[in-house]
């Protein structure tokens, strides 16, 4: 228990602003699991949130092709893509570089992959939620 509570106090660094944060899905991966289990349901979040990015992601892009039928502004679905595709590379590396931050921060455990991996699945989700609340509002 003491590498869980030490584990959990190095990711409290990061990802706290968000809905759910590295601790927080660390911490209910924990629950009715061994470290493996715990581990192996940290992997199922982040590829999961990952899932639910590509989706909004497409949603986003099939949305902008869905307007190009607007004659009043012939540039925006142009300038739209090119904004997504911007942003989600961006977004990629951010995460990339964050993650493998928030991962050094726990390297004196042995859970920095479970920290990097419930980081990537916090701010996959994140970013997800915020590409589809865009979309509800134009």
């Amino acid at each position: 228990m003491l590498f869980a509570t030490a584990l959990l106090l190095l990711a409290s660094e990061g990802s706290i602003l968000s809905r759910d944060s590295v601790v927080s899905v660390i911490n209910d991966c924990w629950k009715g699991h061994g470290h493996a289990g715990m581990s192996a349901c940290v992997e199922v979040r982040a590829r999961v949130a990952q899932a639910n990015l590509g989706q909004a992601e497409k949603a986003a892009s099939e949305a902008i092709r869905a307007s190009a039928d607007e004659r009043s502004f012939p540039e925006y679905p142009t300038e739209a893509m090119t904004a997504l595709h911007r942003a989600s590379s961006a977004f990629s590396k951010y995460v990339a570089s964050e993650c493998s931050y928030e991962a050094a921060l726990a390297a004196k455990g042995n859970g920095s992959e479970d920290v990097r991996s419930a980081c990537v699945a916090v701010l996959d989700e994140e970013r997800a939620q915020l590409i589809r609340a865009a979309l509800s509002v134009h």
